[in-house]
């Protein structure tokens, strides 16, 4: 993946994710910029790798669809693809990702709901919102003195 100092927006992490669910041994990378010189295209600044031979799988464009990627990566697989696999890699990329996204929400819905559940207080705050033991909206906790 990437360094600290780089920062990928969270369809391009999903992707990421998808990609190694798919294949463990395959991983999205963002190109290192000591690397930039290096590209015939300098607008594919993303990777696959295949960590078991070490070789780059394809590069991808970083305003690409990751739809787009996963289908180029699943219609190139010839092991695990034929014809009729290649026509609908589109349609199955894009549900991948759509599953991964609503897993991403649940999880965060479930870990809330956790939190209310294990909370002994009469209040909470909640992305920026303070709420009471009866989930009404108390406002952001911000007082002006008049």
């Amino acid at each position: 993946m990437s360094t600290a100092d780089e920062w990928i927006c969270a369809e391009f992490e999903n992707l990421a994710q998808v990609i190694n669910d798919y294949d463990s041994h395959l991983f999205l990378e963002h190109v290192p910029f000591a690397e930039h010189h290096k590209l015939v295209d300098k607008s594919k600044v993303f990777r696959i790798v295949d960590d078991r031979t070490n070789k780059i799988v394809l590069y991808a464009d970083s305003l690409a669809n990751p739809a787009d990627i996963l289908a180029r990566l699943w219609s190139m697989d010839s092991t695990r693809g034929n014809v009729l696999m290649r026509l609908d890699a589109h349609n199955a990329a894009v549900q991948a990702l759509e599953m991964r996204k609503k897993m991403d929400e649940r999880a965060a819905a479930l870990d809330l709901s956790i939190f209310i559940a294990k909370n002994t207080k009469s209040r909470w705050k909640h992305d920026g919102i303070i709420r009471d033991d009866e989930f009404r909206n108390l406002g952001s906790g911000r007082t002006v003195i008049a």
